[in-house]
Parts: C-alpha cells; structure tokens; sequence
C-alpha cells in the first residue's frame, strides 16, 4: 500500500452498551467501503440496527469480522446476520466456526451464527481459503487487501492459542447440552438457538421459526450465556494511506504482546515501536487487558475504548492511567459513553499535567466519530 497518498478513514465506535460494535469507513476509487467489526451484546442491537439501516441505504459491508465470541460481541452480530428484514449486503465475513477450526472446536454461540451465514450463503474466510483466521505462529503476518485499498494484517489469534483453548470450547459446549458432531443437522443448531431468548428477533428471519412463544421465551431468561477465552480474538491492524488502526478484540497481554513484538520486528521504527493513528484497547479498557509494555510498543494519536460500565466497570482506572501516563504527549481517550467512570478523566488539571484530551459519543449521536487523517500517529 502507497502510504505516501493522502486519504483519511473514519472509525465509529457504536453505542454496544459493554461491548464492541466498530465501524470502518474508507473512501476509493470505487467509492465508499465500510468494515463492521463485532456488533455487540442483545440488548444493544436496536442502536446498532439503526446505524446499520443507514448504511444499508448507502452500500455494502465489504466486510464483517466476528473477533470472538463472547456475548458482548457475538449476540447483536447474530441478530444482525439473523435480520431478514434489514436489506444489509455483506460480502464477506470473518468468523472463526467449526467448519473452520476442524480440531480447535469451537462453541454453541459461534454455531449458531455459523447456521445464519450458510442460510445466507455469505462468503465466509475467502481469504484464507474457508480455513479458520488465523497468525501462524512462525512465518509473515497474514495481509488482506479490501476493496477501496485498506490493507488489514492478521495478528492473532495464533494457532497454538487455538489448540489450546480447544478442551474449553467443548467443555462449553457440553454444559450446553449440545453434541458438536451433531451440528451438520440444522434442527440441532435451532433447538440451541431457541434456547436463547435474547437474540431472538421479532418480524422475518434467517433462522428460526416464524413467531416465538413469549410463556417459553420469559422462562428461557433466567439462563446465562457462556463464553470462550478472550484469547481467541481476531487481531487486526486495518491500514489505509498511512492511517493505522489496530483493533484488540478482547486479547489478553500473553496474546497480544507477542504479537505487537514481532510487530516492531518486522516493521518497526528505529525506536523499537509501531506507531497507530488508533488503538482500539483490548477487553474495553480491562487493567487484565493491558500493561505499560503495550502502551510504549504501540504509541498512538487516539485511544478508543468501547464500553458503558455495565456489568464489569469498564474501563477500569487503572488500565485508563496505564494510558495517560504512557501515551505520547496530545494523545486523545476516546470514549464512545459518558460514565462515572470515564467523566473523571476528562479533569482539567489531569488533562493538562499528561497532556491528553478526551472525547464522548453525545447522547443525540448514533456513534462517536473520529476522522483518522495522514500525519496524525506520534
């Protein structure tokens, strides 16, 4: 990619309550193109649903990458997949599933979302063959090449991760209820699918049968979501004409450092870094997420950090100061929610003595938007 041409890419930070819902947009020859990344918990699908109406009036989505699936990332991606009465085009999707990892496994989640896709017949891997997204553990990064001249490399997750987390995502599976081997028969992936109640969705849809028993659908409430290990995030670093982003997913430090190291190996500074215009921090500002050794490695102009607090206290203040302290001077905390826990950084006096500016979605908005131009990485 010719880094010395100008252009700009515009990144949004949807309100996904406590989880991820990340749009790109870049402009080429052929004109606008737009990559979703994640869509959220269940409960914020009718925000998302409705910057998504709007971007289906304009085109595509050249692409949509489920990093993993916890439910604050999986669930509003299934409703959306699922959304028959949403005239989305997606021409391709990044999801690691089954038919993708043979051996690594994967979970009841991932599975239902895998249903949906093959209903809609949506690409799905291409560019990796079908086979699951992956880094190899040795060898170059994985480059893809978006329409419109956005660049993305695959840092993770890697295949020994994979391998790894493989006794986790049967054990999740079984807890379930649900055979993986059964799951070639679609009245499998149904009966887990109408187990969970909040991803249902009213009028027409891909999966599912055409109306829901609201007596089962109340009783099926009282149940809890599983999840695998956030170790298993798509990693992306998506370049356009000299603008950087790196989007974390929820990557733990023993994945994500690893994989900024050989980074810097590879295409870093004299310095010994490899500066973004955005960083997307992982696990939503998580201090079990993120350490000083990222910050200095990954220097960046903007800090995006996806969550509303809910559940687990996103972002935690010590992750936040991690930032601050470690940041080059100028950089900016974008938050897409005003909280108690994001509103005190926006104190003057902090501002000014660690030289950072802070950013909120308004509540008028459908998301927070940054403009990320050439110039602006550290």
């Amino acid at each position: 990619m010719d880094e010395s041409r100008s252009g700009r890419m515009t990144v949004e930070l949807l309100p996904a309550r406590h989880g991820d819902a990340i749009l790109l947009t870049w402009d080429g020859a052929t004109g606008s193109h737009r990559m979703l990344v994640d869509a959220g918990p269940a409960w914020a699908y009718k925000d998302v649903h409705a910057r998504m109406e709007e971007i289906a009036a304009e085109g595509a989505l050249d692409l949509l990458v489920l990093t993993h699936i916890d439910a604050d990332h999986v669930e509003g991606t299934i409703k959306l997949v699922n959304d028959a009465e949403l005239p989305l085009i997606v021409d391709n999707v990044w999801h690691n599933s089954w038919d993708q990892l043979g051996d690594y496994l994967d979970a009841v989640h991932g599975e239902i979302l895998a249903a949906i896709i093959k209903r809609r017949q949506i690409p799905w891997n291409v560019a990796f063959g079908g086979a699951a997204v992956v880094a190899p553990d040795e060898g170059p990064l994985p480059e893809v090449d978006l329409p419109g001249g956005l660049r993305l490399t695959v840092l993770g997750p890697t295949s020994g991760t994979l391998n790894r987390l493989a006794a986790e995502w049967i054990e999740v599976c079984e807890d379930a209820g649900l055979d993986l081997k059964s799951l070639d028969t679609e009245d499998d992936v149904l009966a887990a699918f109408e187990r969970r109640s909040r991803i249902h969705l009213p009028g027409e849809t891909w999966l599912g049968p055409e109306a829901f028993d609201p007596d089962e659908l109340a009783a099926d409430r009282a149940g809890t979501d599983r999840s695998v290990s956030n170790a298993s995030s798509i990693v992306i670093l998506a370049e356009y004409r000299g603008v950087r982003v790196l989007l974390a997913g929820d990557a733990t430090p023993g994945e994500l450092l690893p994989a900024a190291r050989r980074l810097v190996a590879e295409r870093g500074g004299d310095d010994g870094t490899f500066a973004l215009t955005a960083f997307k921090l992982p696990h939503h500002g998580s201090e079990k997420n993120l350490n000083a050794e990222l910050i200095r490695l990954l220097p960046a102009r903007y800090y995006l950090i996806s969550s509303n607090g809910g559940y687990f206290g996103h972002p935690d203040p010590t992750a936040i100061a991690t930032v601050v302290k470690g940041a080059p001077d100028g950089a900016e905390l974008v938050f897409n929610y005003a909280t108690d826990i994001t509103e005190p950084w926006n104190d003057e006096d902090l501002r000014t003595a660690y030289s950072y500016s802070v950013r909120y979605r308004n509540d008028d908005e459908s998301s927070v938007r940054v403009v990320l131009c050439p110039g602006q990485m550290p």
